[in-house]
């Protein structure tokens, strides 16, 4: 056994320095590489050591077939002619559990910096109860799912709305609306991330009800993506063809020109209806429907459609009739700006196109955490 003590004291002194780095110095591509090769070698380990432990505590009679030692090297025969030092053995699964558990907390830890990278601390965490490789998963959506700053901001309105409690808990339910990173990455990147997070987003009604939730589903037959409801009349559409209206009839339409493939226009035909006893309803067969210019901006326009609707606080609104062509034709360029360019000073705009030919941009005033929203919308008639 002093080939196993030996190891157990290299491994020791190996995991007290790795205990000793911060959590940002296992942050590299590299060493996440070498966590996962340890993980491997570990459970490798653990399973040798599973087989010893059975073979010293129920001996199986010799036989010609086991007596055979053509497998092992000529160094593990000549191991075995010395007598078994149970106390080492001890010592070396002892040393495989404090392995095991020092990856699993470096893990966490780099997961923690990568939530934060992401700009998503107090808005997101991950469950305690994940294991392994749900911890590698959540790392890869983390560090290698693109960026999350429309799903994070998405979720904080839903916070200011009281549609959800923040940082929402992602588990391993969650994780499992992509069953591999290929499912992930064959959709738009806020779709996908929309996905993961969607069913926290509990809607409520003036009474404090439940009153749905924005989760996204996947049809696994067709790929039809669906909102609210998986039912086939809540499909919505990715990137659909786009019209031309009044506003821009010489030029490339705003949705298409600006369009970012990771965030693309979605046409849908759901709405709320506050008289109907289900909520959320889908319009008829043939109806078009509306088209926002990013999954983003549909995200936040639903949330504040629901918002809206059920009156939990009073709205005021004011309307006001301008010239779109005055100061040099200032309106007609915020509407045939890029869509998903807020004005200054503004925390998010949500632009939209109704199936009745209404054009319009929302810009929001407010911050995220105020207490209120108050929004300003250039809209053009028909």
């Amino acid at each position: 056994m002093s080939g196993l003590e030996q190891e157990h004291s290299e491994i020791s002194c190996l995991m007290y320095r790795l205990s000793a780095l911060d959590a940002v110095d296992l942050s590299s591509h590299d060493c996440s590489l070498h966590m996962i090769a340890a993980l491997h070698q570990y459970a490798k380990l653990r399973a040798s050591l599973k087989a010893l432990v059975k073979a010293a505590t129920f001996p199986q009679p010799r036989t010609d077939a086991s007596a055979k030692l053509d497998d092992l090297s000529a160094d593990a025969v000549g191991s075995l002619q010395n007598p078994l030092d149970l106390q080492s053995v001890g010592r070396l699964k002892m040393t495989a559990r404090l392995v095991n558990d020092d990856l699993k907390m470096a893990l966490r830890r780099r997961l923690t910096v990568a939530v934060d990278k992401a700009g998503l601390t107090g808005v997101v965490r991950f469950a305690p109860q994940l294991g392994g490789g749900g911890v590698m998963k959540a790392l890869w959506l983390m560090e290698e799912g693109g960026k999350w700053g429309e799903v994070g901001n998405g979720l904080r309105l839903a916070g200011q709305c009281s549609y959800c409690q923040l940082p929402i808990t992602i588990n391993a339910v969650d994780l499992q609306k992509h069953d591999t990173k290929t499912a992930y990455l064959s959709m738009p990147r806020v779709t996908a991330q929309w996905m993961v997070v969607s069913r926290h987003v509990a809607f409520r009604c003036a009474n404090g009800q439940q009153d749905g939730t924005f989760e996204l589903f996947r049809d696994p037959a067709t790929n039809e993506i669906r909102a609210f409801r998986d039912e086939p009349e809540f499909a919505i559409t990715l990137n659909p063809p786009l019209p031309t209206t009044a506003v821009h009839p010489l030029q490339q339409h705003p949705f298409q020109q600006h369009m970012n493939p990771d965030d693309p226009p979605v046409q849908s035909a759901i709405y709320f209806d506050e008289e109907a006893e289900d909520g959320w309803t889908a319009g008829a067969a043939g109806v078009i429907g509306d088209i926002a210019a990013s999954m983003s901006a549909f995200i936040v326009a639903m949330i504040l459609l629901h918002h809206h609707k059920i009156g939990v606080l009073p709205i005021h609104i004011m309307h006001m009739d301008i010239d779109r062509s005055v100061r040099g034709g200032y309106l007609d360029g915020v509407l045939t700006q890029s869509p998903h360019t807020p004005l200054d000073g503004c925390s998010a705009v949500v632009a939209f196109e109704d199936d009745d030919g209404h054009v319009h941009q929302d810009h929001m005033l407010t911050a995220f955490d105020d207490p209120f929203t108050a929004w300003v919308q250039f809209g053009v008639r028909p």
